[in-house]
């Protein structure tokens, strides 16, 4: 059986560059992650506040390895070039803007913006994935709703993976918000997954899409100590959530994107055994 803890068998090249949307004027700067040999399969990245192109770059160039392309958009406004330094003030000053509906509009016009551009000039099954403000932006264009500027799920997307997701913001029922997701999603959190500023969200928090998501669709991975950075996919300082975290992600995009046996044998039999036990999985495919 394949091992999806380790690089797959192809080669990746990695490319930057930026569309206009010239109807925003807004400068989207990306990083394609492109594998020498294409399995016909495609995931757009969207970062968390303060991130940018580079960020989640150790998720995105696994899931290359495995044939899957992966291409990390960076978000004017809300990205590593508003932190100023890194210094408190500004990263106050990114939670507040962060908290504000514009932006996430922004966010999400950007991302259909991007899926709108690869589709033009690639014929793949197309996923999204986001770590937490990205986690956020990606449940946008999956079927959530917030009773502003809602849209459908996007037809083109076949899964979603969400590291750090939350249910910040919005106004309405939780039932109602994520009750509407309508494509195969992956919720991956951990124990010690608290957020970043003051006050911020609590790590139990990260579970409430799942929880108020609907169950043949949403499946959620808990990883006992495993931290709001180490879900980032930059330092990669735990060396056991690494391993599981591209293991598991890759296995469930090939699965649904290709529908790859393996990946399915993986998530079915292998992620279980793989868990410790205070990890939780729970999931169509399996449960623990």
């Amino acid at each position: 059986m394949a091992d999806f803890r380790a690089p797959g068998p192809f080669a990746v090249t990695v490319h930057d560059g930026e569309w206009l949307d010239g109807r925003r004027q807004r400068l989207l700067r990306w990083r394609h992650y492109q594998p020498e040999d294409c399995r016909k399969a495609l995931v757009l990245y969207s970062h968390g506040l303060g991130g940018s192109r580079e960020s989640g770059a150790h998720w995105l160039r696994h899931w290359a390895s495995w044939g899957i392309g992966a291409i990390a958009l960076q978000h004017p406004g809300t990205d590593a070039d508003a932190l100023a330094g890194q210094s408190q003030l500004a990263m106050r000053h990114l939670l507040r803007r962060a908290a504000d509906p514009a932006e996430l509009d922004l966010r999400q016009h950007d991302l259909l913006f991007a899926l709108d551009r690869i589709a033009t000039t690639h014929q793949v099954a197309m996923s999204i994935a986001g770590h937490s403000y990205g986690a956020v932006s990606a449940m946008r264009l999956i079927g959530e709703r917030r009773g502003r500027n809602d849209l459908p799920a996007d037809p083109r997307l076949r899964a979603a993976v969400l590291f750090s997701p939350s249910a910040r913001g919005g106004h309405l029922p939780l039932d109602e918000r994520f009750g509407g997701i309508a494509i195969p999603t992956l919720h991956l959190t951990g124990t010690e997954d608290h957020g970043i500023g003051p006050g911020d969200i609590d790590a139990s928090a990260r579970c409430q899409p799942f929880q108020h998501g609907p169950a043949h669709l949403c499946s959620l991975l808990v990883l006992s100590g495993v931290t709001h950075a180490d879900l980032a996919g930059d330092q990669g300082n735990n060396a056991r959530a690494t391993c599981l975290l591209r293991a598991s992600t890759t296995a469930y995009l090939l699965c649904h994107l290709v529908a790859d046996e393996p990946a399915e044998r993986w998530l079915q039999e292998n992620l279980p055994a793989a868990l410790e036990a205070d990890d939780r999985l729970k999931s169509p495919f399996a449960t623990h």
